[in-house]
């Protein structure tokens, strides 16, 4: 049986016509019903009212919740390569957005049941309890009023990393393989920095929930990448000497400590900076990490900075990082792109269907996300009266 689908409503709103954005984005799908389906899939995301299900996708769209089998096809039996629209959506983003950055987030599902991919019993910080979900990592473009996702990982752990059963009936390649949210993270990072007509901007990211602080930066410094991390008030750090290698008298202290007291090697500087959203005092100092000293070489050497401008929990923010060259006020505005990823995070689950998927395939999770991510680019990058030019 054939299913037929009308064109939908226009969508209003944008500079740019839908369907040549479809062209543009799933220009690399091989088969012409993929690209209609993708069409159809995108103008339910960006119309339909509510939860966005396959059935209420496919009523909105066709006329007709039976359609639903179609676009269940599309999104979780169709074999296409999702890597490609996502690296044409960061294209896309790259150009539209200016002094943009890499900002990595997470955000947690919860679902019932066990049989959606990635699912488990978690501890989640932000909840305080344990719950049944899934964990997925986004890697946003980000700019000073946009934050554009544009590549996405779920995180496998459990029986999902090592049940080569469960593995196969949720068709999971042996290149997933079970790594943490913050793995996923620098995998994305690293794909991004290759990808070509891409540039390589600086990544930030709260690491305030992981231990493996020293692996993490070593991995990102090692990679020649510029990054600003959060981490916790109490994780460990050296004072930084200024000579050619760590001396042995380098004291392990925590980040607060080394602002707030000082110490025999550290120098804190207090510097007051105003991006329009009020006042804040930075205080910064050089540090280095333990677990990171190389024999013969000199040590790696970061600034600590504190934002002395309180966040959701009350409490001053701690930020590391290789931005020895960038000014203060840039340093303080890419502090503050943490919190356009969180907002667009929650419009993402309330308008775009981030949570909606309920499928038991990898693949479909992950057609699905890019399936989002173009809805949300599309909406934001070309909204009424922008006339978008691209390059060929």
């Amino acid at each position: 049986m054939v299913t037929t689908c009308l064109a939908g409503p226009p969508i209003a709103r944008s500079g740019w016509p839908l369907t040549e954005f479809v062209r543009t984005v799933f220009g690399s799908l091989p088969r012409a019903d993929q690209r209609r389906w993708a069409d159809v899939y995108l103008r339910g995301l960006l119309s339909t009212p509510g939860r966005k299900t396959m059935k209420r996708l496919a009523g909105q769209m066709c006329g007709s919740p039976s359609a639903g089998q179609a676009l269940q096809q599309f999104i979780t039996s169709s074999p296409w390569d999702w890597h490609e629209p996502r690296a044409a959506l960061a294209r896309l983003a790259a150009r539209r957005l200016p002094d943009h950055v890499w900002v990595a987030g997470t955000f947690v599902a919860e679902k019932r049941g066990g049989r959606s991919v990635g699912v488990g019993r978690r501890f989640v910080p932000g909840l305080g309890a344990t719950v049944n979900c899934q964990v997925g990592v986004g890697l946003f473009l980000v700019s000073t009023t946009e934050a554009v996702p544009v590549d996405w990982s779920l995180v496998l752990d459990g029986g999902w990393r090592e049940d080569g059963a469960l593995r196969r009936r949720a068709r999971i390649p042996d290149t997933a393989d079970g790594r943490s949210a913050w793995e996923c993270a620098l995998d994305m990072v690293a794909d991004a920095a290759g990808a070509p007509r891409v540039q390589r901007p600086p990544l930030v990211a709260d690491l305030t929930v992981t231990g493996d602080l020293a692996r993490i930066t070593g991995v990102l410094a090692s990679a020649r990448a510029e990054f600003l991390v959060r981490i916790r008030p109490d994780h460990p750090v050296l004072e930084h000497s200024s000579g050619a290698a760590q001396p042995l008298s380098a004291a392990l202290s925590t980040a607060e400590h080394v602002i707030r007291e000082g110490g025999a090697h550290s120098r804190v500087a207090l510097s007051r900076y105003d991006d329009g959203t009020g006042p804040a005092e930075v205080r910064s100092a050089l540090v280095q990490l333990p677990g990171q000293r190389e024999p013969g070489r000199p040590p790696r050497r970061y600034r600590l900075f504190a934002l002395d401008a309180t966040d959701e929990t009350g409490q001053p923010q701690f930020w590391l990082s290789t931005l020895h060259r960038r000014g203060m006020g840039y340093v303080c505005s890419l502090m503050r792109r943490q919190q356009l990823v969180r907002d667009t995070l929650e419009t993402l689950g309330e308008s775009y269907g981030l949570m909606d998927f309920e499928g038991r395939s990898f693949p479909g999770w992950h057609h699905h996300m890019t399936m989002v991510s173009a809805a949300y680019a599309y909406r934001r990058l070309y909204p009424a009266g922008t006339a978008a030019r691209l390059s060929a």
